[in-house]
């Protein structure tokens, strides 16, 4: 039984205020879990000691004890309110997370399937039998170009991230020649200055890799190859996701060319991680 039957069993013989004290109780249980005593007496308006009285006329050792019961009662019925806010909201984000993950599976799912495989197999050699690699992100791809910066830094020598400033791209562009290799990532509304980079990086017969949201088609010798990220047209997490995993299965399948090679990864190539077959994601 619980505590509010068993208050209703006992009304009849309660006195006045202990009575005041019962009904307080029904109406109110969240308030008597949650409340001390002198709280639930105000709010009942009886005394403190009409409080401790009550419990005792329940057979119980105190308010402490009519507290455990009524919490105990919450539980069966679901709760307090901000308990079922909480519940609501939890359902509410659960749904919302699910949604977010739909939505970045697709968004890389989208990307893989737009993808060449003899594009990504070409920018892995690239990656890995270049002396130099430059690594350029345009505004908003800043981040990016610095995530693959930083991880090719740790596995080879002769890294180099290029901030996005003019003085310190011409910088390197000047000192960059055959030997080298440009990786830009430009997503967003740089067109005209990823076109003149392109241009005075080709001049200097640097090789370069672009990963766009379309292609260079203005240019008369654009960066061969083009990796297209088709969720970048949609901007916002989403296209960040996409991004993030196609540098990463880059990085990781440039490693499994020549694991010795790279640094953090043993003579036997102990990674324990397959090369991502991209015809079996399409």
């Amino acid at each position: 039984m619980s505590i509010c039957d068993d208050i209703k069993k006992r009304y009849i013989r309660l006195s006045k205020g202990q009575r005041k004290v019962a009904q307080f109780v029904i109406d109110n249980p969240n308030v008597v879990a949650t409340q001390i005593a002198s709280e639930v007496g105000r709010l009942a308006d009886v005394s403190e000691s009409t409080v401790i009285r009550f419990c005792y006329a329940m057979d119980l050792s105190g308010f402490s004890d009519l507290q455990d019961k009524v919490k105990g009662y919450l539980i069966e019925k679901g709760g307090t309110i901000e308990a079922k806010k909480a519940v609501a909201k939890n359902k509410i984000r659960k749904q919302i997370g699910v949604e977010i993950v739909k939505q970045d599976i697709a968004g890389i799912s989208k990307t893989f399937n737009a993808l060449k495989e003899h594009d990504v197999e070409e920018v892995v050699q690239l990656l890995h039998q270049s002396k130099r690699i430059h690594f350029l992100g345009f505004r908003h791809s800043e981040p990016a170009a610095f995530w693959m910066f930083s991880n090719l830094k740790m596995l080879r020598d002769q890294v180099y991230f290029i901030p996005h400033e003019a003085d310190k791209i011409a910088q390197q562009l000047a000192f960059m020649d055959e030997d080298s290799l440009l990786f830009v990532i430009s997503l967003n509304d740089d067109y005209e200055d990823l076109a003149t980079t392109v241009e005075i990086a080709k001049r200097k017969n640097v090789k370069i890799v672009a990963i766009r949201d379309k292609e260079l088609s203005s240019i008369k010798d654009p960066a061969n190859p083009v990796l297209i990220v088709p969720s970048a047209k949609e901007g916002g997490a989403t296209c960040t996701i996409a991004i993030f995993s196609l540098l990463h299965i880059l990085v990781e399948t440039m490693v499994m060319l020549n694991p010795e090679k790279y640094k953090g990864y043993d003579d036997k190539g102990n990674t324990k991680k397959k090369q991502i077959n991209l015809t079996a994601m399409s």
